[in-house]
């Protein structure tokens, strides 16, 4: 899998989410800064990871590693179409904000496995994600 690092400030955290007896996420938006455009980029965490958003707030400067997920899908229409998420992985505080290294530095978790990732729909699930 593909990896990548954003550096951001924290704009919303979600609640966590049960999607299913055996799936959770929580979803984390981080606001990067871009020039005039500011790049508002969601990121999902799952499973046991849901737990590493805990002690962060809506403002804080954080460095988020996560791992780029793509999946095909086909509507019902027929049309394949192709969808692209981040999975957060680790997440550390970055800037004045920043814990000492004796504190350990950031939050991390084990890679995700095929069990982190959510449930593939049958025929008549019509949405995308």
């Amino acid at each position: 899998m593909a990896q990548v690092t954003i550096t951001g400030n924290i704009k919303q955290i979600g609640k966590t989410q049960d999607v299913s007896d055996k799936f959770r996420k929580r979803e984390l938006v981080i606001t990067e800064p871009s020039g005039q455009r500011p790049q508002h980029i969601p990121v999902e965490f799952t499973q046991d990871r849901c737990g590493l958003l805990d002690g962060f707030n809506n403002g804080d400067e954080v460095t988020v590693t996560c791992f780029v997920n793509g999946r095909e899908w086909t509507g019902k229409d027929g049309v394949t179409k192709y969808f692209l998420s981040l999975s957060g992985n680790r997440i550390e505080r970055t800037g004045a904000a920043a814990s000492s290294p004796s504190h350990g530095g950031g939050h991390s978790a084990p890679a995700p496995t095929m069990a982190d990732m959510p449930p593939v729909g049958g025929d008549d699930d019509d949405l995308p994600f």
